[in-house]
């Protein structure tokens, strides 16, 4: 796979690259079709491991193929994958490159799913879990033990938005030989290249801002090419292959992806700045304040900025949930990287799940909110929010 990648550069290669023109087709058709004729090429394809040849869509797909080689080149990966969801690309991953006995570090604020999976389900496969703080590397390296084996990071935590210095988790995880995964969804290819840090694994939620339109449900890996050879196997065995019509969404929602980041981060970045000044407000967080505690950081692995913002509303959750149910245009839906503006308290949605104690200690405290700005107009979205304040 792997292919253009400086030559082009990113807008030209989202919309162009892996795009099949069948019979001058401008776009790649939906192939809807669940099995390929078998001829000498896919014989010797299937012999040789099956991945990137057009078989059984569980495999592979037309638009799977495509899809995969774009993400690949906005990534600046060798290779990659995409699946039926972003959780079904993160147990994949996980499972594919972990074994009975091995050891990954990660964080309690990880993705809430992704938190339950290394705290429920790898124990039960033998894989040993501790937790961390992604803020901090060396928290990181004093947890390595004997039989380390994977450092498990978030370019940008879900939800409290901590900026993870990927150059310094790359360098640990060298001198040890380890695995470095990052979750690359809160920020896109548009914002951070992770594997140009030295990361080995880049997971993406293609539910979010690569689709872009809150239509659609899915996720990729991408990275070093041997690595995702490992995973695809798994792909097989555990299912979670996207079908060709999602993977069609997915690529037409990635060709507008350089257009609708730029005004997502305007955006978040206008709201930031006039919700600090608020007096309704406790705290803003969000990577382009001089308050946010990785500023200087963020310059350096995310200089683009992010859509996503989050901040605690005086007078706790009760508050939190009174503000949210009197905006007019931003919704209280879960998810994010919609065109639209969406809007949640952690607590009874994404992190439900996740131990009040632990929320709190990775700074989910009462009057959380997470805002995932759209691209509407700044000053609508202002009015909105400022009239659901004055209703506190």
């Amino acid at each position: 796979m792997g292919g253009e990648k400086k030559d082009k550069e990113f807008s030209t290669r989202a919309i162009h690259v892996g795009t099949k023109h069948y019979e001058g087709s401008v776009n790649t058709p939906i192939f809807q079709s669940s099995t390929y004729k078998l001829t000498e090429e896919t014989y010797a394809g299937w012999a040789a491991g099956a991945q990137h040849t057009l078989i059984y869509s569980r495999l592979s797909s037309v638009n799977s193929e495509a899809v995969a080689e774009k993400l690949a080149s906005l990534e600046n990966a060798e290779d990659g994958e995409v699946f039926a969801s972003g959780m079904a690309a993160i147990s994949t991953t996980l499972l594919g490159l972990l074994s009975n006995g091995d050891h990954v570090i990660a964080s309690s604020d990880v993705y809430g799913g992704t938190y339950g999976l290394m705290t429920e389900d790898l124990p039960r496969f033998g894989i040993e879990v501790s937790m961390a703080d992604m803020r901090d590397v060396n928290s990181y390296e004093a947890a390595i033990q004997s039989n380390t084996k994977m450092l498990y990071i978030e370019t940008l935590t879900n939800p409290v938005l901590k900026v993870c210095d990927i150059e310094a988790f790359s360098k640990l995880a060298k001198i040890h030989n380890l695995i470095l995964v990052v979750d690359n969804t809160f920020t896109t290819p548009w914002a951070t290249n992770p594997i140009d840090m030295g990361a080995d694994i880049v997971i993406h939620s293609t539910t979010k801002y690569l689709g872009g339109h809150s239509d659609i449900i899915g996720g990729a890996v991408l990275g070093n090419k041997d690595l995702i050879a490992k995973i695809f196997p798994k792909k097989i065995h555990f299912g979670g292959s996207a079908d060709p019509h999602n993977c069609y969404m997915l690529e037409r929602g990635i060709r507008t992806l350089d257009v609708r980041m730029g005004r997502h981060t305007e955006n978040a970045n206008e709201l930031a700045k006039r919700l600090e000044k608020h007096e309704m407000i406790e705290t803003v967080i969000h990577p382009s304040l001089p308050s946010h505690p990785d500023y200087d950081v963020a310059k350096r692995i995310m200089p683009k900025g992010t859509g996503m913002m989050a901040f605690i509303v005086k007078g706790g959750d009760s508050a939190a949930l009174s503000f949210m149910r009197n905006l007019k245009i931003i919704f209280e839906a879960t998810s994010l990287g919609g065109v639209e503006s969406l809007i949640e308290c952690p607590f009874n949605s994404s992190h439900m799940s996740i131990p009040e104690n632990v929320r709190k200690e990775a700074g989910i405290v009462s009057g959380f909110v997470r805002l995932s700005v759209g691209i509407e107009n700044v000053e609508d979205l202002w009015k909105d929010i400022s009239q659901a304040l004055e209703f506190n």
